[in-house]
Order: C-alpha cells, then structure tokens, then sequence
C-alpha cells in the first residue's frame, strides 16, 4: 500500500457514510417512501424561496432565502412533475452508494454520485447532516487511489483494465488510478 494511514481514514469514512447511506436506502424501501413523500420535501422546499418568503413573511425574510430561484424552477419544471420516478432513484441510489462505499466497490463513483445526492438535499433546503457527508465524499475523491486500497476496487479495476486496455486513458483510469 502507498498510502496506509489514507487508506485506513478513507476506510473508515467508506465504512461509516456507507452504512448510513445503506440503511437510509433501505428504511425508504421498507417505509413506502414514494411520490409524494418527494413531492412534500421540494414543496417544502420551495415554501423558502425569496418570492415565498416576501409573501409570507416580507423583505426581511426574503434577504436570506434558503432555496434559490434556479433551483427552484428545476423543483417545479422537472422534479416535481417526475416525484415517483425520483423517489425510486433516490432511494435505490442510496442502497446502491451504500454498498459500493461498504465494499470498496466502485468507490469514487460511490461517493460522487452520494455528493450528487447530498447536494441535491441541500439545495432544496434540507439542512441535516447532508454538509458533513459532501465534505466527507469530497476527501473521499479527493484521496483518489487511497479510498479504494482496502476494497474490492483494489483487484476488480486491475483486472478490468488488464481486459480492456482502452480504458487506460479514459475516465476510468483517472477516476480509479491503478497501479499495473
């Protein structure tokens, strides 16, 4: 290993992130979490734009918005019209991240698109521990070969090179730097 001490904070944070993601997914499944469960959270989400704030509270409300304008019109051109096909692929995308940052399998993948997702809730206003998972996934990435040492990434993405030499100088070379 090049980077042991990398490797192991990567781990546990793969570890960590990665069992909240799987059982988030998981609970939706097993909950009912549908349509309009997302539909509820991006209209709550737009109930913090500036317009709704200067109408329910005035200017001074509306100085600090926590949803912008141009999120706001993707909430309601194209999130909310399609809630039911997002709600599958929120929570099929967090079992999916969770798995992937349990194993080590495509990791850097993992934790983009678990980044994607968090900054997702984020911008719809959703203010938990969403900041804490971005900042983790960015040192994930950021870590590159490291955060998949001690994973499944280690063997599967030699092999897969190794079988499809083009891959060499594509995305999946840089995005899983494997030492041939």
């Amino acid at each position: 290993m090049k980077h042991p001490i990398k490797a192991i904070i990567a781990l546990l944070l793969r570890l960590y992130f990665g069992y909240e993601f799987l059982m988030a997914g998981v609970e939706k499944w097993s909950t009912g979490f549908n349509g309009a469960s997302v539909a509820g959270t991006l209209n709550r989400g737009l109930a913090q734009t500036a317009d709704a704030l200067m109408k329910s509270g005035g200017p001074k409300a509306a100085a600090h918005p926590s949803v912008s304008d141009w999120w706001a019109w993707i909430i309601q051109n194209i999130l909310l019209p399609s809630s039911g096909v997002f709600a599958v692929l929120v929570k099929t995308g967090e079992v999916l991240v969770g798995l992937g940052l349990i194993l080590g399998c495509f990791t850097t993948l993992a934790a983009f698109f678990g980044m994607v997702m968090n900054m997702s809730f984020l911008l719809s206003g959703t203010l938990s521990s969403n900041a804490e998972y971005v900042l983790a996934f960015m040192f994930i990435l950021a870590w590159g070969a490291a955060s998949y040492e001690l994973g499944v990434d280690r063997f599967f993405m030699k092999k897969l090179i190794a079988k499809f030499p083009r891959l060499t100088n594509s995305f999946v070379q840089r995005g899983f730097p494997v030492d041939m």
